[in-house]
């Protein structure tokens, strides 16, 4: 299916279950973000050499004293933050903004995996049909991810 067939769908739908237009098409734009991060991640050894601090790291790369920017994103714990992949960064910056943008009731899911929706959002009127089911395995409106154009 093209992807703008896949997107006039995904519009219909949400806007259906009462998203407005303007935050369906914010989605859109944050799920060709995500989509292009992830292959990005995936695929290029660059992508994970690129490192920066922790956002919560309390000293920088070099080890002088920093000024923390943010919460932990890393694998690390406590006080011991670890390096990150900026790209991992621009990934977590990119959900909070989707996740800002969608009404009250709204969720938001992501997922690293370029081979599917890295987007997916739940409705409020999912939610009875939801209850008691884990987030891997919640009913979701996937949102199509536009054309990357990346080339190898």
């Amino acid at each position: 299916m093209s992807y703008n067939r896949e997107r006039e769908e995904f519009i219909a739908n949400v806007t259906r279950h009462g998203l407005p237009f303007h935050v369906a098409q914010a989605l859109l734009r944050y799920a060709t973000t995500i989509n292009r991060l992830a292959e990005l991640a995936c695929s290029s050894e660059a992508a994970d050499r690129d490192r920066i601090p922790c956002p919560a790291a309390a000293v920088d790369l070099r080890g002088r004293p920093r000024k923390p920017s943010g919460p932990c994103i890393c694998d690390g714990s406590g006080d011991d933050h670890q390096d990150i992949p900026r790209i991992r960064l621009q990934d977590w910056r990119t959900e909070q903004r989707a996740i800002a943008s969608v009404p009250d009731g709204w969720q938001v899911l992501t997922s690293g995996d370029p081979r599917g929706y890295t987007l997916h959002i739940v409705p409020p009127s999912y939610a009875e049909q939801n209850k008691g089911r884990d987030r891997f395995n919640l009913d979701s409106i996937g949102v199509p991810p536009g054309p990357s154009n990346l080339r190898w």
